[in-house]
């Protein structure tokens, strides 16, 4: 099925959602893209984006120069919560081949979609789009009563996709039992780390957006109560600092500052058997949700979006090309998956033993061998689209 004069449906206006959009565009395809709100605004704050990222939004023709206020951190450090001590360090942005870039989610969404839209991309916002046939081999969307065929349909809709529900035999997404606190504040300084302050059930993440002019809050937390997932969830200031109280005074002091903050819950759901049903096929969040705990989740759909749009591209048998597509991005996004997961365990260890022996331990490896530290996801940031 090669792209050129090819119609596509993709719901979901996400990075992914987009991300794939230009991929198709570019290479000659029709596109309609679907998507549920009134209009994209300004949501989720901060995101970074890896060298991996970097390489898929370079074959959708986007560069770092595109942007015009970005910060690129010199470190990442993990300190304890309380006092605030240095656990680790792993040097960032020290291969200029390799950047490692902080953004803001929004003026990553706006080149986004200005490119889709000069490549001819149909953008149908307050379109509440539903998979009506996926079966045949012109599957057809429904949205606000009208119906629409295309020659494929890519299910971009997030880690609760209907989608995904009603065409693969799916249940919806299961509560993780955690919850992100999302929040911007001004910066009086301009930092140059990403800090990581690991408690216990809980960690907070700070790091400068737009050149420094904001500092990026999440905060995430082990909770048994279940919150609804979306960006756009409001939560309020006295429960985020009562929730992180016991950090140390380094917290407290931003803590103090936020005005507005955003509670989001985190869902995850089983490895699928497989992404795709004739045609039509997930993407993104709706095929492999991730915890952000590697910064990993856009680059991953970045990722998926070149890779879903050459493999169509390089045949007329659509079944081989999204088998093909499969082949090429389950192995890669099941392992960061689980590292996103594992590195949540190390970020929440309450046991007194086991936090002492591991934060000792990794405070003698980034003392000694630093390389260590800063090596071991050079099979994430240094993969080539």
């Amino acid at each position: 099925m090669s792209v050129l004069g090819k119609s596509f449906g993709i719901i979901g206006c996400g990075i992914g959602g987009v991300a794939v959009s230009i991929a198709i565009a570019k290479l000659g395809g029709h596109v309609t893209l679907f998507e549920r709100a009134k209009k994209i605004t300004e949501v989720g704050a901060g995101i970074q984006i890896s060298a991996n990222g970097l390489s898929a939004l370079a074959d959708l023709g986007i560069k770092p120069e595109h942007f015009n206020e970005i910060s690129k951190p010199l470190a990442i450090e993990l300190r304890d919560y309380k006092v605030g001590s240095l656990v680790a360090r792993i040097r960032q942005n020290q291969d200029v081949d390799f950047p490692y870039l902080q953004l803001h989610r929004a003026d990553l969404m706006s080149i986004l979609i200005a490119r889709a839209e000069k490549l001819g991309v149909i953008i149908l916002l307050d379109a509440k789009a539903k998979v009506i046939d996926a079966l045949s081999n012109h599957p057809k969307v429904q949205a606000n009563g009208m119906t629409y065929n295309f020659d494929l349909i890519v299910g971009a809709d997030g880690v609760n996709s209907t989608t995904r529900q009603d065409w693969l035999n799916e249940g919806p997404a299961k509560f993780s039992g955690k919850v992100a606190w999302r929040a911007t504040v001004p910066a009086k300084t301009v930092s140059t780390v990403t800090t990581v302050y690991m408690g216990r059930g809980k960690h907070l993440v700070m790091y400068p957006l737009r050149g420094g002019q904001l500092i990026n809050i999440v905060a995430v937390q082990e909770c048994k109560q279940a919150v609804s997932e979306g960006w756009d969830n409001a939560g309020t200031t006295q429960n985020l600092c009562s929730e992180f109280s016991d950090f140390g005074t380094d917290v407290q002091q931003i803590l103090s500052q936020v005005r507005q903050v955003k509670l989001w819950g985190l869902y995850t759901h089983p490895p699928l058997k497989t992404w795709s049903r004739n045609h039509l096929t997930l993407l993104g969040d709706a095929a492999h949700p991730m915890f952000p705990f590697m910064a990993q989740g856009a680059c991953m759909a970045l990722e998926d979006a070149s890779v879903l749009a050459r493999s169509l591209d390089s045949t007329d048998d659509i079944n081989h090309a999204l088998k093909s597509y499969e082949a090429i991005r389950k192995l890669r996004v099941t392992s960061v998956q689980n590292l996103a997961a594992r590195n949540g365990k190390i970020f929440h260890i309450s046991n007194t033993f086991m936090r002492i022996f591991i934060h000792n331990a990794l405070r003698l490896i980034s003392k000694l061998t630093p390389q260590l530290l800063e090596k071991r996801f050079d099979w994430i940031y240094k993969h080539k689209i």
